[in-house]
């Protein structure tokens, strides 16, 4: 058992009285002005206490404390699993209204980008379909529609469209409208010796939307894809890459989106990149929308990160990037009908 002793020390003193309530807790009330002059309510002083505990009792009570380890703490060897070092050639510090590298050289200017680009189809480019105001059965959609090709040829493609087909299968689509970027040659993009000399990738994306209404409701074929033409080079001909299109049931209005991916060791000087586009009718409920259609251009540098277009539209019409080494994709030679 434990022993405690308690040391109290009393003092007599005449003291205020402190009113207390019936719970003995102490309330407020005002001094009695006939009070003996002078009284203080004293001091309140607790005792000191100290236990004294018998060895036995206390160590079956507390766990022993040690002043050595009982397990030993394993050898971890350190190992570098990266290290990033800052360059200091690239921390700059403000100098009047300029950027000065700490280390005394000026920034240098990141290389611009003078290679990609974007490119749109108006109602003023050659594909544009001329019909009289008469003829539009269906409003404002004519006022920017185009014709594509047509999978098929005799006198009634060449009448119907006004003597712009002269021959089956893909056509190009023919860009008027440059938004940014380098002038296109028969309306698609050419590789250059000094884009090829940059180091830089391309992008090449192209959206291209029909209407598909025939006008005896008849099924449709429609296709798009972006083609390859490389002059001079009779062992390489046209080859069309990511095709994108299926035959869609009257009416519907498919948006076919072509992704292709060039990686700079692949570029090949004054290779061209056209969008070509091909239908199954030459119905005139059966055409190109202009204000739906892009064809965008980017050149990347090797650290950037790669585009990933997301999909859209129907199955047929949409899908992800196709890398140009990508022979199953790429070896289709162009064909006069599809």
């Amino acid at each position: 058992m434990a022993e405690q002793t308690i040391t109290a020390e009393q003092q007599e003193q005449q003291l205020r009285d402190i009113k207390r309530n019936s719970s003995n807790q102490i309330v407020s009330y005002t001094i009695d002005t006939d009070e003996t002059p002078g009284l203080e309510y004293g001091y309140k002083k607790v005792p000191a206490v100290f236990t004294n505990y018998e060895e036995s009792v206390f160590d079956r009570t507390i766990d022993q404390l040690s002043n050595e380890l009982i397990v030993n703490l394993p050898e971890v060897p350190l190992e570098i699993i990266q290290q990033n070092f800052i360059d200091e050639s690239k921390l700059y510090e403000v100098q009047g209204n300029k950027l000065v590298s700490i280390q005394g050289a000026e920034p240098e200017d990141e290389p611009k980008d003078e290679f990609s680009g974007r490119y749109e189809l108006s109602s003023a480019a050659q594909s544009a379909r001329d019909k009289r105001p008469d003829e539009i059965t269906n409003g404002a959609a004519f006022q920017n529609s185009h014709f594509g090709g047509v999978s098929y040829y005799n006198n009634t493609v060449r009448d119907a469209s006004d003597g712009y087909l002269t021959s089956a299968g893909h056509k190009e689509v023919r860009w008027d409208t440059k938004v940014f970027g380098p002038a296109l040659q028969d309306f698609g993009y050419r590789v250059t010796k000094e884009l090829i000399e940059s180091g830089r990738n391309l992008n090449i994306r192209a959206v291209v939307s029909f209407c598909i209404s025939h006008l005896s409701g008849n099924d449709v074929g429609a296709y798009a894809s972006i083609r390859r033409q490389r002059p001079g080079d009779f062992t390489a001909p046209t080859y069309r890459f990511n095709t994108k299109g299926q035959t869609y049931t009257s009416p519907s209005y498919p948006m076919l989106q072509c992704v292709l991916d060039i990686p700079n060791s692949q570029l090949v000087e004054n290779d061209l990149f056209q969008i070509s586009s091909v239908f199954g009718s030459i119905s005139d409920g059966v055409y190109i929308y202009g204000h739906k259609c892009v064809f965008e251009v980017t050149a990347q540098l090797p650290e950037e990160p790669s585009i990933s277009w997301p999909p859209f539209g129907d199955t047929a019409a949409s899908g992800g990037n196709v890398a140009i080494g990508n022979q199953d994709e790429a070896q289709q030679t162009e064909t006069r009908a599809d």
